[in-house]
């Protein structure tokens, strides 16, 4: 079959290193975010005790950060359909860094809540930004590997904010990091600005191919709705969010502690453990994501890593009588299985009609994280139940708070059963509207 004109375009348009050097700028961003975001779990001491605030409310205060991420992520997918990646991006990388700038000059812990609403409602924008430019400037049989490269520059940011910033917080005190992000996020925000170009207009032609329509373009609320209809989208969204709770929950906040409790490591030591759990899901989503382009099968890999992180997530619960070099192999092992869930956006896309791909991808990212505001504090307060005021949890009890994550890790996999399997276009994949 001959290809249209805008197919020639975008195949030229597409080779080169044009299109990595965009790919680059966008997640820079995303490494960014990953700083600010998980920044909290190994300050956490300093800012409870700067704060005198509990367990518990710290969890909600930190959890404001997906309050806002996940609701925004509906409006970022309508807009990025509509207006392309530039005029989204880079005003998002200025709210991260007002929130920051919230963050580190406060010593009240719902402020420091404010300042995570700010940062979330900024960084809704990262992930799904960076993987939305590559689908547009990336041939299809890179659209599954491109998520967990993705996924790599959020890690090299969650890596820098473990063990380098508790050293850098012993020396200099927590609000230097804080500080140092509000500097970064703004020259992050001029080089996007700067480099991102407009949606081309080869790709505007092939969302015409896909039944767009400019001129009649639908209302925000009808999309959430047909989105909404959606029942795979659904069933692919509700797996996600269950199987990322390890990154969200353990790896983002309670990682830290609950090491420190159940095997006794030390909380500096500990957090330099906790980054190999963003290590292990960086280099699992490209190398499932790889695998996934090279066979065009999506979710052999995805359910086949669901069911290995179940496994391994339960492992952990015994940390506390097994070898620190085993803790550490687990860990990583449980970031790497993780890795496959960055498969849910490669199938969402591969369903998805190009102009409403945006919402899709969003749709998917909005339920992944509204899920750990809820999680995130659940983890806390079942932790702390029966805790006397300033005592620190038991091990027992501690493992209470992550049973709730592997039971949910459960429950995604056994909807991960009924998601149906797609391929990538170049696969003769039919797209659906």
């Amino acid at each position: 079959m001959s290809q249209s004109k805008a197919q020639l375009e975008a195949h030229k348009a597409r080779r080169g290193w044009w299109p990595w050097i965009l790919f680059a700028v966008a997640a820079l961003f995303y490494f960014y975010e990953f700083f600010a975001r998980v920044a909290p779990g190994v300050l956490k001491d300093d800012l409870i005790q700067v704060t005198g605030a509990t367990e518990g409310a710290f969890g909600l205060a930190m959890g404001m950060y997906f309050l806002a991420y996940a609701p925004s992520q509906l409006l970022v997918g309508r807009m990025l359909d509509q207006f392309g990646t530039r005029v989204v991006v880079a005003p998002a990388a200025i709210l991260v860094a007002l929130g920051c700038l919230l963050f580190g000059s406060t010593d009240n812990i719902w402020m420091m809540g404010t300042g995570r609403f700010l940062q979330g409602l900024g960084s809704a924008v990262a992930y799904l930004g960076t993987v939305y430019l590559a689908m547009v400037w990336f041939p299809p049989h890179r659209h599954g590997i491109i998520p967990g490269i993705t996924v790599v520059a959020g890690t090299i940011g969650a890596s820098t904010a473990q063990f380098p910033l508790a050293v850098l917080a012993e020396n200099f005190g927590w609000r230097a990091p804080m500080y140092l992000c509000v500097f970064f996020g703004l020259a992050i925000a001029v080089a996007l600005w700067l480099l991102v170009p407009r949606r081309p207009s080869w790709f505007i032609e092939l969302m015409k191919e896909d039944g767009y329509d400019p001129e009649h373009s639908e209302s925000i609320f009808a999309s959430v709705m047909n989105t909404a209809r959606d029942s795979q989208l659904w069933l692919v969204s509700l797996a996600a969010a269950g199987l990322y709770l390890p990154i969200s929950v353990i790896g983002d906040l309670w990682g830290v502690t609950f090491m420190n409790i159940e095997a006794g490591i030390p909380v500096k030591w500990a957090s330099l453990i906790t980054t190999l759990i963003f290590v292990g899901f960086a280099l699992g989503g490209v190398a499932f994501g790889r695998l996934a382009d090279m066979t065009g099968r999506r979710k052999i890999f995805f359910l086949g890593t669901a069911i290995c992180g179940i496994t391994v997530a339960g492992l952990i619960m015994l940390i506390g009588i097994t070898p620190t070099w085993v803790t550490v192999m687990l860990m990583f092992l449980l970031g790497f299985t993780t890795g496959g869930q960055t498969l849910a956006f490669v199938m969402t896309a591969d369903r998805a009609a190009r102009h409403t791909r945006g919402m899709k991808l969003a749709f998917v990212n909005f339920v992944v994280m509204i899920l750990p505001v809820v999680v995130q504090p659940g983890v806390g307060f079942l932790a702390t139940m029966g805790v006397t005021s300033g005592s620190t949890p038991t091990a027992g009890q501690e493992l209470r708070g992550y049973a709730l994550v592997v039971g949910l890790m459960v429950v995604a996999t056994v909807i991960l059963f009924f998601v149906r399997d797609t391929r990538s276009r170049e696969r003769g994949q039919a797209v659906f509207h």
